[in-house]
């Protein structure tokens, strides 16, 4: 018994100390174990963490083609479930968008925002080790708002070019500004801003971002300068990036129909006529820039992503006999807009055409560009008629155009699956080429063919010439010397001249739509029969007219009553 009591007495001591210890330490048992997860606050003393927010919006930006041509009059393909198929042959709406930024975009301009509340109190200094720490931090804070700045103002005009256009009311408007870190307490049902509230916004981050990066990272024997701006940060956004952001938007505005100023084409030439001069104008055009492609330190590049040891662009475009899908199928109507090599194209008289034998006496790009009969690919003859690559035999690899794409391509990738092997690609923001077609066209709306009254020392007509010249087109070229006596003849010869050189480089969809050219034009191929080639319709577009400019998502709309959804959609 006196067991018995004695372990009933203890028992009983047992509860009632940890009663005690219960309601003494009550908030210590119901609080979480530090499981070691980071707060806020770390953003302000941890410079690792605090500069992911920065670099969490380099990892959406593109690190490859889209091939977005298969929606044009370049190209279409053969694949069946597409989406740049399915959108050009009529399923493009406000509730699918395979163009759409809109989600992307926002998420990354929110830890953009984030960012720029932090950066002026972060630390990214804490030692004398590696210069003045005082220095070293304001020298990172402004790098990295400038940073910031110019990936938003990327972010933004994203959103301008997809979203932006004439609204339901008909003014022309652009998408919803965010300028501050997203707030839970703050009502984000907002209309969006009117179109030139969006630029000027674009513009004013540009701007800001250009006064504190340099135009290029390079080594400094100053500790700090070799610290925050050495090489080292070669694949982080400079000067020339911005530079080329605000040439690329200008252009863009100034092509809109609701800006009718002789102003913005203007501004567009002097933003791409002062990068051009910085590189001595046409006399620094790479000679190489024409396969920019085959060497990632070509002087053509102005911005790039950092290389990849891949394969999948040629597995998805080498033609079937060489063991590629072949994906991406140029079009007749873009190996038609190809001049002959005396400059004229083949439906002028002057040009030689011969319908017999069409790849011959052409424009050295299209050999180098498209895969057509005959063509060689790193010495390996395409015969469009073999059993493997025939149109004929439409296996679900063969082509539907009887072309194949060349350009981007690598030749020294092998895809046999025995001896598979890879090459370095790369992604260019920027080159040069798009800069230069960029002033020739805006500096031909605003002065014309021959003009140049801000003595750059190039004009339109000759920028056209240097580009011809370096394809390998005859020089002196009479079609320019015809084209140059007025801006009608010089504006379609330099829509044709971007055409040719930025295809595939997702700038046709974007341009067709600004320069307000039909979209439905249907896509064209040939058929090579009995040794004849015979053109036939392979694809039809279904635009409506409203699609010169993109749609809000469905989505977005009936999530925010105050969004209006743009006109048509």
């Amino acid at each position: 018994m006196n067991g018995i009591m004695l372990t009933k007495k203890s028992f009983l001591i047992i509860l009632i100390t940890l009663g005690f210890i219960v309601s003494s330490c009550e908030m210590d048992f119901l609080q979480p174990f530090d499981d070691n997860h980071s707060s806020a606050e770390r953003l302000y003393y941890d410079s690792g963490f605090a500069e992911g927010l920065l670099i969490r919006a380099y990892r959406d930006l593109p690190n490859g083609y889209s091939f977005d041509e298969a929606s044009t009059d370049d190209a279409v393909t053969n694949v069946e479930g597409n989406n740049y198929r399915r959108m050009g042959t009529g399923e493009w709406s406000s509730r699918y968008d395979p163009m759409s930024i809109w989600n992307l975009a926002y998420t990354n301009i929110y830890y953009l925002n984030y960012f720029l509340e932090i950066n002026p109190s972060a630390q990214y200094a804490w030692d004398e080790a590696n210069g003045p720490v005082k220095e070293r931090n304001e020298a990172f804070r402004k790098r990295f708002e400038a940073e910031a700045l110019l990936l938003r103002a990327w972010y933004n005009f994203e959103l301008l070019k997809r979203h932006g256009g004439i609204a339901e009311d008909g003014n022309p408007t652009g998408f919803v500004l965010l300028e501050n870190k997203v707030d839970i307490n703050v009502d984000y049902n907002l209309p969006r801003n009117s179109y030139e509230e969006c630029v000027q916004a674009i513009y004013s981050d540009i701007e800001k971002a250009l006064l504190n990066l340099p135009d290029e990272y390079s080594d400094s024997e100053d500790i700090v300068q070799q610290i925050v701006f050495g090489s080292q940060n070669k694949n982080r956004v400079n000067g020339k990036f911005g530079k080329a952001l605000k040439s690329r938007v200008s252009l863009h505005v100034a092509s809109q129909p609701f800006y009718t100023g002789n102003e913005y084409w203007e501004k567009a030439a002097v933003y791409a006529g002062a990068l051009l001069s910085e590189i001595g104008g046409v006399s620094g055009m790479s000679p190489t820039g024409v396969e920019f492609w085959k060497n990632e330190n070509d002087s053509e590049i102005l911005w790039r992503r950092d290389y990849s040891e891949i394969n999948s662009r040629e597995v998805a475009n080498f033609p079937p006999t060489l063991f590629g899908q072949g994906q991406t199928n140029p079009s007749q109507n873009l190996v038609d807009a190809f001049p002959m090599v005396n400059g004229y194209p083949i439906n002028a008289e002057e040009s030689g055409y011969d319908a017999n034998q069409p790849y011959a006496g052409r424009d050295p790009r299209l050999k180098r560009y498209i895969i057509y009969n005959g063509n060689d690919f790193d010495g390996r003859v395409i015969n469009i008629n073999d059993e493997t690559d025939d149109w004929n035999n439409q296996t679900v690899y063969s082509t539907r155009t009887g072309y194949y794409l060349k350009k981007l391509l690598q030749p020294s990738v092998n895809i046999n699956p025995n001896v598979m092997s890879t090459a370095r690609h790369f992604y260019p923001f920027f080159r040069y080429t798009e800069i230069f077609l960029n002033y020739a066209e805006a500096a031909n709306e605003a002065w014309g063919p021959t003009a140049d009254p801000n003595g750059y020392g190039f004009t339109p007509a000759e920028i056209i010439s240097a580009l011809r010249e370096r394809a390998g087109i005859t020089q002196p070229d009479e079609f320019i010397i015809e084209s140059s006596t007025s801006k009608e003849l010089m504006r379609a010869l330099i829509q044709n001249e971007r055409r040719i050189e930025l295809c595939f480089e997702g700038f046709r969809f974007w341009d067709i739509r600004r320069w307000g050219m039909d979209l439905n034009e249907t896509v064209n191929g040939v058929l090579l029969t009995n040794e004849t080639y015979n053109v036939v319709e392979v694809e039809k577009r279904n635009y409506k007219s409203h699609m010169n400019f993109g749609p809000i998502s469905q989505l977005e709309i009936l999530k925010a009553d105050k969004l209006i959804q743009n006109k048509g959609w």
